[in-house]
């Protein structure tokens, strides 16, 4: 018998591939394209996926799929959907396939949503539930080594992912436990304003299934008041924060940085003792994914002391502060931070864990909307760098927008405070260059963005500096 045959349009990228990962497992006859193959795509032909490096009406023709999922950032004249279309094959978005994957565990389903940390707390979570031996299923929007990837594939009922709010993708799915982070402005091509931002969340909340519980930080007031706008009783909200002033059900206290990582005591009410943990990640924000993890594995009945005991073993995701390497006594650090919050912690992160070392920031901002729309607070928050080093925009599904540029941008940086330098390189492949001159030894380069600006650092480290142009 055929099996079932499933076609995923973009799955080159960290959700889709997941996705087809676990159709894999399934049993499930996977093809897919991508004009952007990688090593998730290489790992999922090793696995027995039929991909296509470019999008084209003749590969739906050719595979004849049951099912075709599509990335949501897709275009919507894509050849392949329109094939799809006259062919009568059934579509689904990537956010709704995963929610119907969601729907068939039975349980617990749990969704971590927030503009910031959610990559880092769903790896973290999943890393304890593992541990814990709860074998779950999870699927991560970064790379996690001891899993070989974005995804873990369990044998059990639970089933935990990231829950992205980017085209309202968040609002297909059901769980029965979801932590929110925190909430901010973005993704405002969508939400229009923080208002339509909070509503969305909102409605993410009115989505937990009857009976669940919503993990969120007191201390969020954005938090709080979409908790309020999506009706969830109080006595379903556990509240997390840090500080011996936070209101909170579980709170960490009791927080310092060494260039060890982080070490806080987790309190709880009802129970008596603190409980210490020591994680190998810097920066407070990654305290607070991590109490944000250890209350939702605390919510399905694993204990304080076992989810601070994992913990000591979290190795971090890829791109989330990841240091590539070191070269001539310059350490370089990789991280995924494209919003002006992120840029914030990660620089504050790189201070904690190396103090008195000269910071570099090394930012492609990543969308024109986004850049127009933060273009004062992303200066602000780069400004707190040393240097900084700015490559062009990556624009990823956009068309330019008139005066948004990375002139504009080292303008901002420059009117926010003085700085021990500052540099436009426009190429990203001049980068590596650019670094090797700028750089002495002692210094940290943080490389930031969601882009493909990583490939600087990565070149640098290797002494490759020039990209070998076909």
């Amino acid at each position: 018998m055929t099996p079932y045959k499933v076609h995923f349009i973009g799955i080159a990228g960290v959700g889709v591939s997941a996705l087809a990962r676990i159709a894999l497992h399934r049993g499930f006859g996977v093809s897919g394209s991508d004009p952007s193959p990688n090593a998730l795509t290489a790992a999922l032909e090793e696995l027995g996926a039929v991909i296509a490096c470019e999008h084209s009406a003749e590969t739906i023709r050719r595979m004849m799929p049951d099912l075709v999922v599509y990335t949501d950032a897709l275009a919507p004249d894509n050849p392949e959907l329109a094939a799809a279309m006259e062919l009568g094959i059934p579509l689904q978005r990537r956010s709704e396939y995963l929610g119907q994957l969601m729907a068939g565990c039975n349980g617990p389903r749990i969704a971590v949503a927030g503009t910031h940390g959610k990559t880092t707390t769903t790896a973290m979570l999943a890393h304890i539930l593992t541990a814990a031996g709860r074998d779950p299923t999870a699927l991560i929007g970064g790379e996690y080594g001891p899993f070989g990837g974005n995804v873990r594939l369990g044998s059990s009922g639970v089933f935990l992912t990231e829950a992205c709010e980017a085209f309202r993708s968040f609002h297909a799915l059901a769980p029965d436990i979801a932590i929110i982070t925190n909430i901010e402005s973005d993704h405002l091509d969508c939400y229009i304003d923080e208002s339509g931002v909070i509503d969305g969340f909102a409605q993410f909340i009115r989505g937990i299934r009857s009976g669940g519980s919503l993990v969120l930080f007191s201390d969020d007031a954005n938090s709080r008041r979409a908790a309020a706008i999506g009706g969830l009783a109080d006595g379903a909200v556990v509240r997390v924060g840090m500080g011996p002033e936070a209101d909170a059900d579980i709170v960490a206290g009791g927080i310092e940085a060494s260039e060890f990582g982080m070490y806080f005591e987790i309190a709880a009410s009802g129970i008596p003792s603190r409980v210490p943990c020591q994680i190998r990640v810097p920066g407070l924000h990654n305290v607070r994914n991590a109490i944000a993890a250890i209350a939702a594995a605390h919510r399905i009945g694993v204990d304080l002391a076992t989810s601070a005991q994992e913990l000591a073993d979290f190795s971090g995701v890829g791109r989330r502060f990841e240091i590539l390497g070191e070269r001539n006594g310059v350490v370089v650090v990789d991280d995924y931070a494209h919003h002006p919050t992120e840029i914030a912690a990660t620089i504050a992160g790189a201070r904690a864990r190396y103090p008195d070392r000269r910071i570099l920031a090394v930012f492609q901002p990543h969308l024109y909307s986004r850049t127009r729309d933060f273009l004062e607070d992303f200066a602000r928050e780069l400004a707190a760098a040393d240097i900084v080093i700015l490559s062009d925009i990556y624009p990823a599904r956009e068309s330019p927008i008139e005066g948004v540029d990375i002139i504009a941008l080292a303008a901002a940086v420059a009117r926010a405070a003085p700085l021990g330098g500052l540099h436009v390189v426009r190429d990203r492949h001049a980068v590596p260059d650019a670094m090797g001159w700028i750089t002495r030894p002692g210094d940290v380069v943080l490389i930031m963005g969601a882009g493909n600006i990583r490939e600087a650092g990565v070149r640098y480290i290797s002494g490759q500096p020039k990209e070998v142009q076909a």
